[in-house]
């Protein structure tokens, strides 16, 4: 596991969703390969294992590979196959939604590890009509029950937070990096890596 998102020269943000469901995919291919490795050697049995392989390794391309690291010089966007290396002088904007957008002079560039929930990104209003009723009966008000927020703990961070709070960072670093490169003069140029 990674240090905390507070600790050392770099920030990491892992995954805001999936992390128990990809571990329990890795788990599961293990066992599979382990079960046919154990009792069937035979050539369905190895077919069946090398699945099990590609399986749990698409597992740990797309719900535990991905980050986002800030470091000192370039936000790194960990992709599934691939990382985008972003220098932190050149971001114009970032916004989250079901991925994380960075916008340079050069592009925009995407990451998939902070994201909000898409039940949080409904475009539309609540268009429930504040009255209802039965056409010629009369309107009544319409009772709605109040959202109980007080049943979560305040310790528990939501996807929304950690995409807030990852943007706040980026944009902090962006603008301590600005500052350092009007000395220095070169803010970088933005270049991908692949996983392999």
């Amino acid at each position: 596991t990674g240090r905390p998102a507070e600790q050392g020269h770099e920030r990491r943000f892992h995954p805001t969703s999936g992390t128990a469901i990809g571990w329990l995919g890795i788990g599961l291919a293990v066992l599979a390969v382990v079960v046919v490795a154990r009792d069937d050697l035979t050539l369905g049995g190895v077919r069946f294992g090398l699945v099990a392989v590609a399986f749990g390794l698409l597992v740990w391309c797309f719900m535990l590979r991905p980050r986002l690291v800030i470091g000192q010089s370039h936000v790194e966007l960990r992709n599934a196959f691939s990382s985008w290396h972003v220098p932190l002088a050149g971001i114009r904007r970032v916004s989250v939604r079901a991925i994380t957008r960075i916008t340079t002079d050069e592009g925009a560039y995407d990451g998939i590890a902070v994201g909000r929930p898409m039940r949080t990104l409904r475009h539309l209003p609540n268009t429930r009509p504040a009255r209802i009723g039965i056409p010629g009966l009369g309107p009544s008000i319409a009772e709605s029950a109040p959202a109980d927020r007080s049943s979560r703990r305040r310790t528990e961070l939501d996807a929304n937070s950690v995409a807030d709070f990852a943007v706040e960072r980026i944009l902090e670093a962006a603008d301590e990096a600005r500052a350092a490169s009007t000395c220095a003069g070169s803010t970088g140029t933005t270049h991908r890596s692949w996983a392999w």
